[in-house]
C-alpha cells in the first residue's frame, strides 16, 4: 500500500522500476525454461541482471538524492541547524 502523501513522480518511478524488474524476470524465466544453453542465452540473462541492477541502483540513488536535497527529507525532519539556535552558539569556535 502506498502512503497517502506520496509524491506523484515517485509513483511513476516505482511503476517504471517494477516494470523493468518484471521484464528482467520474464527474460530470465523464458531463457531458463525455453532456451538451449547457448552464448546468446547467457548474454540475455547477464543483460537482464545488469538492467535490473541498474534500475535498482538508479531508484535508490534517486531516493537518496531527493532525501538529501529536500529541505525536510523523506521523514519530515528539519534540516540540521535550521532552527535559530546553533549548537555552537555562545562558544568560541
Amino acid at each position: 500500500m502506498l502512503p497517502a502523501k506520496a509524491d506523484p513522480t515517485w509513483r511513476l518511478r516505482r511503476r517504471a522500476t517494477f516494470g523493468v524488474l518484471g521484464f528482467c524476470a520474464v527474460v530470465v524465466v523464458v531463457v531458463m525454461f525455453r532456451w538451449e544453453d547457448t552464448r546468446l542465452a547467457e548474454t540475455l540473462v547477464l543483460g537482464a541482471f545488469g538492467l535490473a541492477g541498474a534500475a535498482l541502483g538508479t531508484y535508490t540513488g534517486a531516493a537518496a538524492y531527493q532525501d538529501v536535497r529536500s529541505p525536510y527529507g523523506a521523514g519530515g525532519r528539519p534540516v540540521p541547524y535550521a532552527d535559530p539556535y546553533s549548537p555552537t552558539e555562545g562558544y568560541d569556535v
